[in-house]
């Protein structure tokens, strides 16, 4: 259904056009980038140490999201950020649990990692389920993490270890 491709250049004004708002760059981009995101931040990010993936729709070759594991080799540890699907008709079909699935596949798979994590909002009800169906568990609240205008917003910290992992794909 999806497959996983490096991220390039000519894919930087499709990302762009999917964040749309300074809220929406905190929840997808956390503090990585400042809104408006721009090709400059974009050239950046490519240059840095992360796995950074276009989601493909096998059926049309259509670029229908993103997602990135940024490791962390003394640890045997990586951490996704950057997910998005792009395409809001798809969302809520299952599309973010197979990009974070494939994207396990290779954390754990084939870099051998012991432990993958991310970070999550608390109100993002639909993500934190997403991940919680692909092994990911609740390891702590940051209370009021982040400042996003006059708000603070709590962030969930989440993990699964490599065993972890291995149980569910028998």
């Amino acid at each position: 259904m999806i497959r996983l491709e490096p991220f390039e250049r000519n894919d930087f004004k499709q990302l762009m056009a999917w964040i749309d708002s300074p809220e929406f760059m905190v929840i997808w981009g956390g503090k990585t980038f400042s809104y408006p995101l721009t090709e400059q931040q974009l050239e950046t990010y490519i240059c840095s140490n992360a796995l950074i993936y276009k989601v493909v729709n096998e059926d049309n070759n259509e670029v229908i999201g993103h997602i990135n594991l940024t490791l962390d080799p003394s640890n045997h540890s990586g951490r996704i950020g950057k997910v998005i699907v792009g395409k809001r008709n798809l969302q809520g079909l299952g599309i973010g649990q197979l990009m974070v699935q494939k994207v396990l596949d290779i954390a754990f798979g084939q870099l051998k990692l012991h432990r993958v994590s991310l970070g999550v909002f608390d109100f993002n009800h639909a993500a934190i389920a997403c991940y919680e169906k692909a092994g990911f568990v609740k390891e702590g609240l940051l209370r009021e993490a982040r400042k996003v205008d006059n708000e603070f917003w709590n962030l969930w910290e989440m993990g699964i270890l490599q065993k972890e992992w291995l149980n569910s794909q028998t």
